[in-house]
């Protein structure tokens, strides 16, 4: 047997070896330098804007908006159908929900919640109590002109409503207010509501001692023409905006002897026939689940609006109606939209809400998606947003 010398051998295994480790030398140095390890934080929301707002979803999370860049800038955690509202300056968000341990049973608890608006952490909780209405009723939460007290609107075990000290973060007194229900708040030692029977009831609250309850005659009709549970008022100058199915407008002085003005109709502000009761009448009607919206300093009033027949009043709207709360007249008709430059209206709004700035913008809600940030004056679309299917928005000063 005879053996023949290998002339690769060994050294071309090594010429092989040193090219592949050349090969991943020079790979590695193509690789991106290590990723620096995450590290948390909590973001803070600039303070003063006058264009933020807080989207009310159906349920899950309330959504803190900044209407000027389009985007969400927080969330705060609430139950479903919770009530929310600022400070009048904007600094605080105040939370009334109702909440169950297990979700849908176990012990209740009801809260007034108070939140940090630039970081949204809660800083104060005062317990309530009633359980307190939910369904996205905006005025079933009031603040006083002051800002220094809270009225919060319960049913059970009776239809009352709290009020809270909040300079002392507890509940300073209860009021019943039978067959009655919301809280349009004036000055800043009393409260409205309205009534089963169409009349409003007028509660002075004072510093100490027990509430007084008066009510007017009936002044709307309710079993024909019943006026929006989100209708508007303002606690500083005692003005309130009661709006009915029909789209008849009633402005009201609060105050322990309030003034009912005559009502006038949205219809004829617009030279159309009023809109009557008629089950088979087609007319242009408010409608949505938050009709209505008031940019006080200009004393306008924004509407949305629909063609239907009597009893729409859910509808979702197709334009926005622009109406002078001083002269009773129409001042301009907007076109929804959810796309830009879209010249058919194709939105399907439920809600409706105005800055109170000096150049405000209108905030308009659906629950199917395509929600919009609208110039207030020119009715142009500014930008399209995702709320999270609003049900309803609140904005600082109101």
């Amino acid at each position: 047997m005879s053996y023949k010398k290998s002339t690769g051998g060994v050294g071309a295994l090594v010429v092989c070896l040193g090219v592949a480790a050349a090969s991943l030398t020079a790979a590695a140095t193509d690789l991106p330098p290590p990723l620096k390890p995450e590290t948390t934080d909590v973001a803070t929301l600039p303070p003063g804007v006058q264009h933020r707002f807080i989207a009310i979803p159906y349920e899950g999370n309330m959504q803190v908006f900044n209407g000027d860049r389009g985007v969400e800038e927080g969330e705060l955690p609430a139950g479903t159908g919770s009530n929310v509202i600022f400070s009048h300056d904007g600094t605080q968000i105040y939370l009334s929900e109702t909440l169950w341990p297990h979700n849908n049973r176990g012990k209740r608890i009801d809260l007034l919640t108070v939140y940090d608006t630039r970081t949204l952490t809660a800083t104060k909780e005062v317990d309530l109590p009633g359980r307190t209405l939910v369904g996205w009723k905006i005025k079933d939460l009031e603040l006083n002109a002051s800002g220094t007290r809270a009225y919060v609107y319960y049913m059970h075990p009776s239809s009352s409503v709290a009020w809270v000290d909040l300079n002392k973060s507890a509940v300073a007194g209860t009021v019943e207010i039978p067959g009655c229900g919301l809280t349009f708040a004036w000055g800043d030692n009393g409260f409205a509501s309205l009534c089963a029977d169409g009349a409003l009831a007028t509660v002075v609250v004072p510093d100490s001692g027990a509430a007084k309850v008066t009510h007017s005659k009936p002044f709307f009709d309710v079993e024909h023409d019943p006026i929006f549970d989100t209708s508007l008022s303002d606690a500083k100058t005692g003005q309130a905006v009661f709006m009915s199915y029909t789209g008849l407008v009633y402005q009201v002085k609060l105050g322990p002897e309030p003034t009912i003005a005559a009502p006038w109709s949205i219809n004829e502000a617009a030279g159309q026939r009023r809109a009557g009761t008629g089950g088979d009448e087609l007319a242009w009607r408010p409608g949505g689940l938050q009709p209505m919206a008031w940019h006080k300093a200009s004393n306008r009033l924004f509407v949305l609006m629909h063609p239907g027949n009597y009893w729409t009043h859910d509808a979702v709207g197709t334009e926005v109606w622009v109406l002078s709360l001083t002269n009773h007249t129409l001042l301009a008709r907007y076109l929804v939209h959810s796309k830009p430059n879209s010249t058919v209206p194709d939105g399907t709004m439920r809600g409706i809400a105005v800055s109170q700035d000096d150049k405000p913008q209108i905030y308009l809600l659906t629950q199917d998606g395509g929600d919009t940030v609208v110039d207030a004056s020119t009715g142009e679309l500014l930008r399209v947003i995702s709320a999270g299917a609003g049900a309803a928005a609140v904005v600082p000063g109101v």
